[in-house]
């Protein structure tokens, strides 16, 4: 989902982010009306949630690796505009120091992820759910429905801008940017995410809204304390929104399953289209022994630490959780469509000519981006800020590609606690910023109009 550098024209990029700047002025003065003392920290949670979603890379069918992001999930609890600001913040933050999507490319992830996104699982949530209460299983259904439809308008809307690219700008034949036209990167997109990760985000979804119903009502209900009325008393006696989600969540993983086998023509060892032989098994063992060392120790002692912070303790560990076990997604082969490295125009020239000659090992062999124009796309190599970014890849910089997988595990930890603590360190100086700005103590976000 995440459009790295150089895959869109500097025309396309500009025109995203003149796009998205009037959102994030209207979302800064709508959100500002209401903040408090307690939107601050909920602003931060919901941009951390996102930026751990979008690092768990999950294999779909499709032949590649997508994601969830949590954006329908913010918009639903804290209002769309509130939810263009917390995914915004969590691209931003992934583009400038971990290069997940390109900085030249802000302005379109934001547009399509931070925006698009949210607007649109925040519509269909509030169509399907009506007049109903809000601690309702129809609100839980509602919720899962609305991501989905939000995550798969921003995977269309991904495809719409990479596949206009080579119509737009190109010479001699030969692409300037993305080589994938409408008929490749629109399929690519769609199938990836209808049959895969549009179910991840909505069973996510769903499960944290059910969480939410049992466990925080009075954030769902805009209240400063939990009290419930006899009526909400009632729902919430005779909804099960626990099941509700866990049944969404069972479907998901059965749908992705039987999606990816009939993908891989019934085999297994090439599920969703990935050839799952060219995994190093024992390696890949090896990094999940180390996710469940760590996990053993470290939450153990995280949830006997935070026993005085109970409303704090189980998202804290949740999000701690997700942390060390976000590395098995590096298990899965293939990467994200679009996201490849191009060949060298020389390395292209000898797979044509060995293919030429009826050798195509070498034309096999090369990126999608080179086979979907057996070329070398003219100025997409021109621009690669991203790979220099602090820690490129979600890897501290002491750690390559080359290294054993565990060692990469507790890169991807380590980068990713790093990521949290941005976050967190946005969100105090933010809130920081705002209690100086406002003359007066706000209204509380849960009473505010």
């Amino acid at each position: 989902m995440h459009v790295p550098d150089g895959y869109l024209s500097p025309a396309t990029c500009g025109v995203m982010y003149a796009a998205a700047v009037p959102f994030w002025a209207v979302a800064v003065a709508r959100v500002k009306k209401f903040i408090g003392g307690r939107t601050v920290p909920l602003l931060a949670i919901f941009s951390a949630f996102t930026f751990t979603i979008m690092m768990f890379n999950v294999p779909v069918p499709g032949g590649t690796t997508a994601h969830g992001v949590g954006g329908t999930f913010a918009a639903i609890v804290l209002g769309p505009w509130a939810a263009v600001l917390t995914t915004s913040v969590a691209l931003i933050i992934q583009a400038l120091f971990f290069g997940d999507g390109g900085i030249t490319a802000i302005g379109a992830n934001c547009l399509n992820m931070g925006i698009l996104l949210p607007f649109v699982g925040y519509g269909v949530y509030r169509l399907i759910a009506g007049h109903s209460p809000m601690l309702s299983q129809r609100r839980v259904v509602a919720a899962a429905i609305g991501s989905y439809a939000g995550i798969t308008a921003a995977a269309l809307a991904v495809g719409i801008e990479l596949g206009i690219q080579p119509h737009l700008w190109s010479h001699n034949g030969v692409p300037d940017y993305s080589p994938y036209g409408f008929g490749a990167a629109i399929p690519a997109m769609l199938v990836a995410h209808l049959l895969g990760a549009s179910f991840v985000e909505g069973a996510i979804t769903a499960l944290g809204f059910g969480y939410l119903q049992r466990a925080y009502p009075e954030i769902l209900l805009r209240r400063k304390d939990g009290a419930l009325t006899v009526e909400e008393r009632a729902v919430r006696t005779g909804a099960r929104p626990g099941v509700v989600a866990a049944a969404i969540a069972s479907a998901t993983i059965l749908v992705i399953f039987i999606a990816g086998l009939i993908h891989g023509e019934g085999r297994l060892s090439h599920w969703a289209g990935l050839d799952w032989s060219t995994v190093d098994w024992p390696a890949a063992g090896g990094s999940v022994l180390v996710s469940l060392v760590v996990s053993a120790v470290v939450l153990p002692i995280l949830w006997f630490a935070l026993r005085h912070y109970r409303s704090w303790r189980a998202p804290v560990v949740v999000f701690i959780a997700l942390i060390i076990w976000v590395p098995m997604g590096l298990i899965a082969p293939g990467g994200a469509f679009g996201e490849d490295v191009s060949a060298t125009p020389g390395e292209v020239q000898a797979a044509l000519a060995a293919k030429a000659n009826g050798d195509s090992s070498l034309y096999d062999a090369l990126p999608d981006v080179n086979r979907a124009c057996d070329c070398v796309p003219g100025n997409m190599n021109d621009v690669t800020f991203a790979n220099d970014t602090l820690l490129s890849g979600y890897q501290p910089p002491w750690v390559s590609a080359n290294d054993p997988a565990w060692q990469q595990n507790i890169g991807y930890q380590i980068a990713g606690l790093g990521g949290l603590a941005l976050l967190a360190l946005a969100g105090g100086v933010l809130f920081a910023v705002v209690r100086r700005l406002l003359p007066q103590a706000p209204p509380d976000w849960r009473t505010a109009e």
